[in-house]
């Protein structure tokens, strides 16, 4: 698995960090999807986590969904990956998404589409960026 998660953070390294900043604090969830859920589920979750995620207080993070096309394809359906600018402003928003009762329902929601088996947190620092 690890080298499932580490091939999907090089794949991070795209436009969105600026080069020479600080570290980017970079949560991955390692999950499958639970029986008779899709990636369109999860991309549904998405569109209303994405309407409440503009109305809290501290937005500033970015979210992508990765799904294995030329890796171990048995390590995981799929990593759910949330970027954010640093630890302070990761800690503001889990605060924020996992103490609410709109956003706690949510997650129950997510909790049923995906069943993550792992979750890592990495520092990533940009360190060329292109054109």
């Amino acid at each position: 698995m690890k080298h499932f998660v580490l091939m999907a953070l090089f794949a991070l390294l795209l436009p969105g960090f600026t080069l020479a900043a600080e570290p980017a604090a970079v949560e991955v969830w390692v999950c499958d999807y639970r029986e008779g859920q899709t990636l369109g589920d999860l991309e549904d979750w998405y569109d209303d986590f994405n309407t409440l995620s503009d109305e809290m207080d501290n937005p500033n993070f970015e979210a992508w969904i990765w799904t294995p096309f030329f890796a171990d394809l048995e390590m995981a359906d799929v990593l759910v990956v949330t970027s954010f600018p640093d630890l302070e402003s990761m800690g503001q928003s889990m605060m924020e998404f996992f103490g609410g009762a709109e956003t706690g329902a949510l997650f129950e929601r997510y909790q049923s589409i995906v069943d993550c088996k792992g979750r890592d947190l990495w520092m990533v620092q940009q360190m060329r960026a292109r054109d």
